[in-house]
């Protein structure tokens, strides 16, 4: 499972933010879908794991976005939750921190700080699930 690109779900209803986020992680080496509301992110989350989700803090109407990112934060199997905002109300930050995303990505985002944190997580994730597989007990779950 080490040797897979990771993924992940990109949803920002500017198609050209998602467009950019899309290159420079395919750049990187990670799988990526796009979605451009509240409701295909949610179909998408639905429809299969996902390594880590970029979310749009602002999405849609009555911050969707937080919507979403609650929502993925709750999966069995939660990915890591990027929320990436221009200028969030302080009220928004709060409940970015309320549901404890993993990150926020203040726009203009540094392309290198997310790939960075991104890279840092997941191999943070494996290496944690690697531990996890050598407790005694586990090792036939997998």
């Amino acid at each position: 499972m080490a040797n897979q690109q990771p993924t992940v779900l990109v949803v920002d209803e500017e198609p050209a933010v998602a467009s950019t986020y899309r290159m420079l992680l395919e750049d990187q080496g990670y799988r990526v879908a796009t979605c451009d509301s509240y409701d295909c992110g949610r179909k998408r989350l639905a429809q299969q794991a996902w390594d880590a989700t970029l979310i749009e803090m602002d999405l849609g109407t009555s911050s969707q976005g937080l919507k979403l990112a609650q929502e993925a934060k709750k999966l069995k199997k939660p990915p890591l939750v990027i929320l990436s905002s221009g200028y969030p109300t302080v009220e928004a930050l709060r409940e970015a921190l309320q549901l404890r995303v993993d990150y926020l990505l203040m726009r203009p985002a540094d392309a290198e700080e997310m790939t960075r944190f991104l890279q840092r997580e997941l191999a943070r994730r494996e290496a944690l699930k690697q531990i996890e597989s050598f407790k005694p007990g586990k090792a036939s779950k997998q």
